[in-house]
């Protein structure tokens, strides 16, 4: 098992590098945590609004963030939220989230 190393921060740079490259589905980005290529990224929203969670985790440590209110590009796949779990094409597993830094701690 991994330590969770990486802030938020950390992993909000490594989501924006890999959004910044979609549709690419392979992106060459470290994980922020343990330093893996296995990073992935898997959207669920509203259609046409293509707003919706994003869900952003590593394969190998599974540890990763959870970001509400994303743009979701329009080549890009995105599960509706009204989608049955088990019906979804991507399959997030469960993973330690990160959280923001306690500004007030």
């Amino acid at each position: 098992m991994h330590a969770l190393t990486a802030s938020w921060e950390g992993w909000m740079a490594a989501f924006q590098q890999h959004y910044d490259r979609l549709p690419d589905t392979a992106p060459d980005v470290r994980c922020p945590n343990c330093g893996a290529r296995k990073l992935n990224l898997a959207f669920q929203g509203l259609f046409p609004d293509r707003v919706g969670y994003a869900s952003f985790w590593c394969e190998t440590c599974l540890t990763g963030i959870h970001l509400s209110r994303c743009l979701v590009p329009e080549d890009v796949p995105m599960d509706s939220v009204h989608t049955p779990v088990d019906q979804r094409t991507a399959r997030v597993p469960n993973y330690s989230l990160v959280w923001p830094a306690d500004e007030d701690g």
